[in-house]
């Protein structure tokens, strides 16, 4: 099994969830109780992951958005 990536960024998630990324779990950390989305690290997370932060950094903005 691979191993999960605990990802807090909200908006980034969404962004994700709408390049067909699908999380595994939701959750909420108990001291700081931030809600975070669990993702499989596999390799489409982390492509996707890069192409979002990729269009973050251009200003683009996906008209799904």
């Amino acid at each position: 099994m691979k191993k999960p990536i605990y990802n807090y960024n909200l908006e980034q998630c969404n962004k994700l969830f709408k390049k067909g990324v699908h999380p595994i779990g939701i959750g909420r950390n108990d001291k700081t109780e931030n809600i975070f989305v669990v993702f499989r690290a596999e390799s489409k997370y982390f492509d996707m992951l890069s192409a979002v932060l990729y269009e973050e950094l251009q200003g683009y903005t996906s008209p799904n958005c």
